[in-house]
């Protein structure tokens, strides 16, 4: 793996502006796969892709949680030096949670998912898999709700089936829950609390 130091957005305003955009069609339109605008670098086990979500979503008012795999000194200045992050170690502190992998039910059960009176101070989930695609496969899922014209099938190579069973669960909640970013290595998509799942059965 090639290691890179901690780096940012070459031209912050030009780029911030495009990753903003791709992921505001991605939550806009679930399931839908966002090319990175971006070209960033590797940052320890940090991908390109939620890099470029740490750089456009994260500020000094977001605290970020990160799971054993990514906190470490180098994905910590990352975070510190281009995003003047204040990191936390408590779940309920979170406003964002970076996973290098899919994370346990027990482990995302811990977030703050909002309240009646502000449902938008839930946390939001970053979780780097090994792939995406709208392929029909063993990973696949269907989607449906706001967003989504008809239905939306999505190929998720790195996540388990209990993931699926907590996204459904997760959905139930609305207007509470958690929103989910997944980056791939070349993109990513989004399943807003809002997206109902209604295949999982062959996701393994």
């Amino acid at each position: 793996m090639n290691i890179q130091p901690a780096t940012g957005f070459n031209n912050p305003p030009i780029d911030a502006a495009h990753s903003f955009r791709a992921l505001l069609t991605a939550m806009s339109r679930p399931g839908s796969l966002q090319p990175l605008p971006i070209k960033l670098p590797q940052v320890a086990k940090l991908t390109p892709a939620a890099s470029l979500v740490a750089l456009t979503l994260v500020d000094h008012e977001s605290p970020v949680w990160l799971d054993d795999e990514l906190n470490n000194h180098v994905i910590n200045q990352f975070f510190k030096f281009n995003c003047n992050a204040p990191l936390t170690t408590y779940h309920n502190q979170a406003m964002l949670a970076f996973f290098a992998q899919c994370p346990t039910q027990k482990t995302l059960s811990g977030f703050n998912q909002g309240t009646a009176s502000y449902p938008d101070q839930s946390a939001t989930f970053i979780i780097q898999v090994n792939s995406l695609s709208h392929n029909a496969g063993n990973h696949t899922v269907t989607l449906t709700g706001p967003g989504i014209q008809t239905e939306q099938t999505l190929n998720v190579d790195g996540l388990t089936k209990q993931f699926w069973t907590w996204s459904q669960d997760n959905h139930k909640k609305f207007p509470l829950g958690n929103d989910v970013i997944l980056a791939a290595p070349d993109c990513i998509a989004a399943l807003p609390r809002t997206t109902k799942i209604t295949e999982a059965g062959k996701c393994l």
